[in-house]
């Protein structure tokens, strides 16, 4: 609904207000009871008693044209089935506010400055997003053209290389878990419209976000429902309001009104703040309720358990097939270790090995240089090993003049250019103390393909790249032979957590190549690492879908019967109040 409430639209500009006011449906007050059991085992219960909830039939309107496109899409041709569907959903989410309150009030669902901190940065994004609409309505009318809203999400997919994303406190075991206090959001100052720019800016925004108070002043005062008994206390609070964003405006400016206006905070029925109210009944209630709906989705997701011995079972039986399958059949094998979406238990050979690497790549000059050395009269007229003997020695030559730079914030940091040999030195550096270590070397060569590596391939990727160590007879070769031939030398001379101690170099550039893991000869045990940086054990990959299903079936079998029951014994349903919006 906060989309609709700041387009600006109203249903109020023709002399239906009556009809608007009609009651749809409605649930009727009821006291939800809870038990559970405290710290000491002792049986507690809590009782909630619900508040009546009445909707109108502009709620319905509001509703159906919100999700005009999903409805109209599953009630083609079925007018009537789409509104009733839209009134029972509207009912629906009356009561399942009503159990989420009454959990929160027993302190059974976690509502604090996390889930607040969430409200408050969504409807800032509703706030910014009006305001940014209404900039360009001004420039519009100036005949000026219009500004283009920037992508929200400026992380590593607006970068020429990916960040690498941040990662939570590594606690090693035996220490305590590093707890980190979460502070209330506030919006950036840099977000406040008419304080950042040039004069012309500035003005644009001040403008802008003068529009956008005479907008939701005039939603909240057009709109009937406030005048209804269970919303007394917020029209009483939204008058104070508007009397105190005019006041700021009087005394300090335009500018100031942006940092109150979405003040939130829980419940709202309770707040000294002076503002926030008119932001929070246009939009933030709404985005309340989409908050409270994940918190009781937590909250039962929290009561699912996945038994060890279940997982066990489940891992054992998998593991059995493969075993006989394998054993009888090497290409089923193959064809597993090909699959990303196999999880290979059991492995009939060690034919296959990862391996990570760095990409420093030749100039695009520099390739056309080569791909003209290849096509040269002088060298495509020779025999195969001499040509490929002067071609290496070509790239070889043209490694000595790359020009590597170091990635900050995801884009070359050409303040600092390297040679090869800088990259190559300061990564043995680096990983030459770990060689004892795989986890933290993995890790480590983690950080160094985010630091110097230009393959979008290898990014992210945690086990690296699987080479087949022998091919099958007219199998052909997956990567450049120099790369292949490199990763099975290491294969057969260095140990896993090691750095290939020579330059590999291939028609892209020089590859400095990490020997990730080599899966053992026969079965993986449940409690072993799926890939070398430790992040995942076989035991998590079998309790996932087991966990997922019970938590799905822990909400439906919830939704089937607390909502189902109270529907039935609490909610009303009016149609004939609304059966003109099909019948007509």
């Amino acid at each position: 609904m906060a989309a609709f409430a700041l387009c600006g639209c109203s249903f109020f500009s023709h002399d239906y207000e009556r009809d608007m006011k009609q009651e749809v449906a409605s649930v009727s007050s009821y006291t939800i009871v809870n038990e559970y059991l405290d710290d000491d085992g002792a049986s507690q219960k809590y009782e909630y008693k619900t508040a009546k909830k009445t909707i109108y039939k502009l709620d319905l309107l509001e509703y159906v044209q919100n999700n005009s496109s999903s409805l109209t899409s599953s009630f083609s041709g079925d007018p009537e089935g789409l509104y009733k569907y839209a009134a029972n959903m509207l009912v629906n989410v009356e009561i399942l506010m009503n159990e989420v309150d009454a959990l929160i009030d027993a302190g059974q669902v976690e509502w604090g400055i996390e889930q607040f901190n969430t409200i408050k940065q969504n409807l800032y994004t509703v706030i910014d997003n009006s305001i940014f609409s209404q900039k360009n309505a001004i420039l519009d009318e100036r005949d000026q053209e219009q500004i283009v809203k920037p992508d929200e999400d400026t992380s590593s997919a607006e970068t020429t290389y990916p960040v690498k994303p941040e990662v939570t406190d590594d606690v090693e075991d035996g220490d305590d878990e590093i707890v980190h206090e979460v502070e209330p959001w506030e919006p950036a100052t840099i977000m406040y419209p008419g304080i950042n720019g040039d004069n012309d800016t500035r003005s644009l925004e001040r403008e802008a976000m003068r529009r956008f108070v005479a907008l939701i002043k005039s939603r909240v005062n057009d709109d009937f429902r406030l005048d209804m008994p269970e919303r007394a206390w917020l029209k009483k609070k939204i008058n104070a309001e508007i009397k105190a964003i005019d006041k700021l405006i009087d005394t300090k400016g335009i500018e100031y009104v942006y940092p109150v206006i979405g003040n939130y905070s829980f419940p709202m029925k309770n707040s000294e703040s002076e503002f926030g109210y008119i932001m929070y009944y246009l939009t933030g209630e709404s985005l309340e309720r989409s908050q409270k709906i994940t918190a009781m989705q937590d909250f039962l997701e929290g009561s699912v358990e996945v038994k060890y011995e279940e997982v066990a079972d489940r891992f054992n039986t998998t593991l059995a097939q493969q075993e006989k399958t394998y054993k009888e059949d090497i290409s089923a094998y193959d064809t597993a270790m090909n699959d990303e979406k196999t999880t290979v238990l059991y492995h009939a050979n060690n034919n296959y090995f990862y391996v990570k690497h760095i990409l420093l790549p030749f100039s695009d000059d520099q390739k056309e240089a080569l791909t003209a050395y290849k096509n040269s009269p002088e060298i495509s007229n020779l025999q195969a090993d001499e040509r490929d003997a002067l071609v290496n020695k070509y790239r070889e030559w043209l490694a000595e003049s790359i020009v590597c730079y170091p990635h900050k914030d995801g884009e070359d940091d050409t303040t600092k250019p390297m040679s090869v040999d800088d990259v190559m030195s300061h990564i043995r550096s680096v990983m030459t103390p770990l060689a004892s270590n795989v986890k933290k070397a993995n890790d480590a060569f983690n950080d160094l393909i985010y630091l110097y590596n230009t393959d979008s391939g290898a990014f992210g990727n945690d086990r690296g790249y699987m080479v087949k160590y022998k091919l099958d007879e007219g199998e052909s070769e997956t990567y450049m032979q120099e790369f292949a031939d490199a990763a099975r030398e290491m294969r057969d001379n260095i140990e896993v957590g090691r750095v290939y101690d020579k330059k590999v170099i291939t028609d892209y550039g020089v590859h400095i190549m990490y020997l990730s893991s080599v899966p053992k000869l026969g079965a993986v045990s449940l409690s072993d690492y799926t890939t070398p940086d430790k992040s995942q054990t076989y035991y998590d990959v079998f309790a996932e879908p087991i966990r997922s299903a019970r938590e799905e079936a822990a909400y439906t079998d919830w939704q089937n019967n607390i909502l189902t029951y109270n529907y039935k014994k609490y909610s009303k349903l009016y149609t004939k109040n609304f059966s003109d919006l099909w019948e007509d």
